[in-house]
């Protein structure tokens, strides 16, 4: 881990080495000696801290608004997902911290890529919430912009990765393109520890310490891959520790403080700004279960209820109140707008998807679509026709 810096605040309770007996990870931010934190779970927080990082009780605000809007989107879904409307859905219950902060952190003009979870980080960056639904019901996402230079901050990112850890190096590739553009931009590209796993990972990681490119990456550790617990995924005493082999800085954060989060991104795009990759460990715990899919019957119960107070909405729930932004009383009015906007956006997304011919699932694949790719069109409006429409929908 990298030496204290003068003004970062960090977390110094006792370290428990996870090189002991099991080589277990230490399993919450307060057992690393160096976790840096403004916000501890109980909503006490770093008064000149949070003074130093200059926002003003508007972003404050919007902060909190994507938070609750995140988990009032992920509730939406799984609930769409239940009823059959969705087939998949993957959840983010206690991730919003790790998710909202650094796409805070992000200016207008930069970029960021995410796995598929990151509902928060979306709506940071001001993506209407139809939109994220319509991925999940039609399999490809569609940019309004024609150009790079007319994109709205929440278009700068490449459409949803679903093959784990591919964003990192596809992230880095962009980033260097636009570095040879002579672009002002930094990259933040989101993985989970599965995904850092990946060769992927290290390929990315490997050529922006090499080329010097302005990439921020950012791993969600989870502790969990699916069912894969992180002392089997890697050796080391941290992820952020890896950073050291690629020649520049890692920093570990706790990913359940919404402002640790976000003061840790913004320095490592100023560093990524100037040449210096940065790679970011948020460590935090996703409470739901890995997807719809997942059985979940591999986690004990005891370390969800430890994270559910933990909490990362709880606690900048009293931090907001001590600091007179939102009064107790208007907590459950913002519930409910984001509630029914996620009921809303799911109802247009919906119809949307309904108006739409299976046929278009080969559109935004290709703009000049191979052979094969014609010939798989051909047989899906053959069986359609033979079928009818209904067969082909969820």
């Amino acid at each position: 881990m990298q030496p204290n810096r003068p003004g970062v605040s960090l977390y110094t309770l006792t370290y428990m080495s996870p090189k002991a007996d099991s080589h277990r990870m230490p399993r919450f931010p307060e057992e690393y000696d160096e976790c840096e934190g403004i916000i501890a779970p109980d909503g006490s927080y770093d008064a000149d801290a949070v003074a130093a990082l200059d926002l003003t009780d508007e972003e404050l605000r919007e902060i909190y608004g994507s938070m609750i809007q995140a988990r009032a989107l992920e509730e939406r879904g799984l609930t769409l997902q239940r009823q059959g409307e969705f087939h998949f859905w993957m959840e983010c219950r206690g991730l919003e911290a790790a998710h909202v902060g650094p796409a805070a952190a992000l200016a207008d003009r930069d970029w960021m890529n995410t796995e598929w979870r990151q509902y928060g980080a979306h709506i940071q960056r001001g993506r209407p919430l139809e939109d994220i639904l319509l991925f999940w019901l039609r399999g490809y996402e569609e940019f309004e912009a024609d150009t790079i230079a007319e994109m709205a901050p929440y278009e700068r990112r490449m459409p949803h990765i679903v093959a784990v850890g591919t964003q990192v190096p596809q992230t880095v590739g962009l980033m260097w393109g636009r570095k040879l553009q002579g672009k002002d931009e930094v990259g933040l590209v989101g993985v989970g520890d599965g995904g850092a796993s990946k060769g992927d990972f290290h390929a990315g990681l490997n050529f922006a310490g090499v080329l010097e490119l302005p990439v921020v990456f950012l791993v969600f550790n989870n502790q969990w891959a699916i069912s894969t617990p992180v002392e089997q995924q890697t050796a080391a005493e941290t992820y952020a520790d890896r950073a050291k082999g690629y020649g520049f800085e890692g920093t570990l954060v706790d990913g359940n403080d919404v402002l640790a989060t976000y003061r840790a991104t913004k320095r490592a795009i100023e560093s990524a700004r100037n040449g210096d990759p940065m790679l970011l460990e948020a460590l935090t715990y996703r409470r739901g279960a890995h997807s719809s899919s997942d059985a979940d019957d591999y986690r004990e119960g005891a370390d969800i209820e430890a994270w559910r107070e933990r909490d990362p909405i709880d606690r900048y729930e009293t931090f907001l109140v001590d600091r007179g932004i939102l009064d107790p009383g208007d907590f459950d009015a913002i519930r409910a707008a984001a509630e029914e906007r996620a009921k809303e956006a799911a109802e247009s997304a919906l119809e949307v998807a309904e108006a739409q011919s299976p046929e278009e699932v080969f559109d935004e694949v290709f703009a000049n679509p191979p052979d094969y790719i014609d010939e798989q069109r051909e047989e899906l409006m053959d069986l359609v026709e033979r079928h009818g429409e209904a067969v082909f929908r969820w």
